[in-house]
């Protein structure tokens, strides 16, 4: 992960002020670190007064990140709650990635209006929701993302980042918003959205671009859904803490837990060696000849190792990747679906294909 001018003025500090802790008064950068929360409804706070945005400024507040790196949340919408919470954010309920004729009006239609008016350093976008429950040309909702997301990045600096978020499941048996899916139909639509999502998260890291991938849908399931959309709010306080562990990782320069850089090859000298003496999941396969002969051979994607896939094993994946139940090593290497040498979201979207064939016989 590349070190920001932000993290990188934190460490100076901190070694200036000897024994103080990190967030001791000591200041991350002389400059504002400016963060944009853009998206739709769920960014914007629909059904809950400041969504996640609340709970997520007070949680970095609270860990001194406000202050130490003089964060200014930006946007045209928003408001300050008693003088304390920034609240500014560039939320917009019922918006598309691109204008959607007659229906929707999309980022992409004022995405360099925005930008201008309210430059950022960091951008934390969510999109995509409106498009799927409109039915809007989702064959190319890939191509309307990418454009989105090559104008934001002609904004960002060199030393800014884009996180770009998977979107949560819906409930298609709560008809309030649609009922033009069901439930197959309506959680095909977004695993193929977030596989999208993906995609176009992985070409812009081949191209050098500042892009991480939060991976907002392992945060939440559909009993932290309100209305089968929206979450509640307690599905915004998950949603809040996802964030606030995404943006402190990268600002104290650690791997985040549910976010991810969607490259396979190792970034760091350390991964580089570990891969040397590391045994991978697959590897632990084919040679379980050499084990007891009355113990059975690990089962790839068995993380809970009952010798058999299913959702239990996806549940425990999803929890290891939003950091709230972390596995252990041995449970990692079953996890790493495609031999990279770690399990993220790339292994949780294989684990849940072979969860479906291992359940339909495809």
């Amino acid at each position: 992960m590349k070190k920001s001018k932000f993290l990188a003025a934190l460490c100076a500090a901190v070694m200036t002020a000897g024994m103080a802790g990190a967030f001791s008064g000591v200041q991350a950068a002389d400059e504002t670190l400016r963060i944009m929360e853009l998206g739709d409804s769920i960014t914007d706070g629909f059904n809950v007064t400041g969504g996640y945005r609340i709970p997520l400024w007070y949680l970095l507040h609270d860990a001194g990140y406000i202050d130490s790196y003089h964060m200014d949340f930006v946007g045209p919408n928003g408001w300050y709650i008693d003088g304390v919470c920034d609240t500014d954010h560039a939320g917009y309920s019922g918006y598309s990635i691109d204008d959607i004729p007659n229906q929707r009006t999309g980022l992409y239609s004022f995405i360099d209006w925005l930008m201008q008016e309210y430059p950022a350093d960091i951008v934390m976008l969510q999109i995509g929701t409106n498009d799927i429950l409109s039915s809007y040309e989702l064959d190319t909702a890939e191509n309307r993302l990418e454009l989105l997301v090559d104008t934001i990045l002609t904004y960002i600096p060199e030393d800014g980042m884009l996180f770009l978020a998977t979107i949560p499941d819906m409930a298609a048996d709560v008809t309030t918003y649609t009922d033009a899916y069901t439930v197959e139909e309506m959680d095909a639509a977004v695993a193929a959205y977030n596989a999208a999502v993906l995609r176009v998260a992985q070409r812009k890291q081949s191209e050098g671009k500042p892009v991480m991938v939060s991976d907002n849908h392992a945060a939440l399931t559909k009993s932290d859904l309100a209305d089968g959309v929206h979450p509640s709010e307690e599905g915004y306080r998950k949603l809040a803490e996802h964030w606030y562990t995404v943006l402190t990782s990268y600002l104290d320069g650690t791997e985040p837990a549910g976010t991810t850089e969607t490259t396979t090859e190792a970034t760091t000298a350390e991964t580089a060696t570990t891969a040397e003496t590391t045994t991978t999941a697959a590897e632990i396969t084919t040679t379980s000849e050499t084990a007891a002969t009355d113990a059975p051979a690990p089962l790839l994607g068995d993380i809970v190792t009952d010798q058999k896939l299913d959702l239990k094993d996806v549940i425990a994946l999803q929890k290891h990747l939003v950091g709230l139940e972390p596995m252990s090593y041995e449970s990692r290497q079953l996890a790493d679906m495609n031999a990279d040498g770690r399990a993220d979201i790339f292994d949780l979207a294989l684990l849940k294909h072979r969860v479906f064939e291992e359940h339909t016989g495809g």
